[in-house]
């Protein structure tokens, strides 16, 4: 592949030395590390890595994303929520028994 292209930026100098300490300890040149970043891209149709918000909105949606896909795991053959209710409630009673003994 025929290299005839430049790409030319400013970047914060501490983020620039901070990165290339990085890549240094990786065996990695900056323009090498430049280029596996842009191959990735080319590859992925997309970053190579996910983005996401930090907001405490969405990392509480997440944690109940996260809950819920736990119950549903833990309970794949339950099919309503009254089957659920029942079937906690009744290992709520056993924890209870348990306790008087």
């Amino acid at each position: 592949m025929a290299k005839n292209a430049t790409v030319s930026m400013e970047v914060d100098s501490q983020l620039k030395a901070d990165a290339e300490s990085v890549f240094h300890q990786l065996g990695l040149t900056t323009n090498e590390a430049i280029k596996i970043f842009f191959t990735a891209v080319r590859n992925r149709k997309g970053l190579p890595f996910q983005l996401q918000l930090e907001s405490d909105q969405v990392l509480a949606q997440q944690q109940r994303k996260n809950a819920l896909n736990a119950i549903v795991g833990a309970y794949p053959l339950i099919t309503s929520s009254n089957e659920f209710a029942c079937l906690k409630q009744k290992e709520i009673a056993l924890e209870e028994r348990k306790l008087k003994r």
